[in-house]
């Protein structure tokens, strides 16, 4: 009986192992977190907000985006990150009178959209 208890409880830790794998890989390769770097030239608008020109690091998840320098907060605003047919070569963004509407983030097959 032991010997059949041990079976069972390895079998079971087994498919515990294997399913909680799996789902840690869906939910990395589902990419709901997206970041890029970007070098703004001059003071742009994202959503409402108003950045100054700088450097920042973009960090989309959760249908938000944060815009830091260093380890502060600048600005978070609404996004929605979407997918973008092949792989992109390098970080670019468009601005469009002022106003940041995508970043096209490199490496990645994903466009932050503002």
């Amino acid at each position: 009986m032991s010997r059949r208890l041990l079976t069972l409880f390895i079998a079971i830790m087994a498919f515990t192992f294997v399913s909680v794998s799996a789902r840690a890989k869906t939910k990395n390769e589902a990419g709901d977190s997206v970041s890029a770097n970007v070098k703004l030239t001059a003071e742009t608008t994202v959503g409402s907000t108003k950045i100054a020109a700088g450097e920042y690091k973009v960090i989309a998840e959760g249908g938000k985006a944060r815009f830091e320098q260093g380890s502060k907060v600048v600005a978070e605003v609404p996004c929605t990150v979407k997918d973008f047919q092949g792989k992109i070569n390098q970080t670019t963004f468009v601005i469009d009178k002022g106003q940041l509407t995508e970043i096209q983030v490199a490496g990645k097959s994903k466009t932050i959209d503002f």
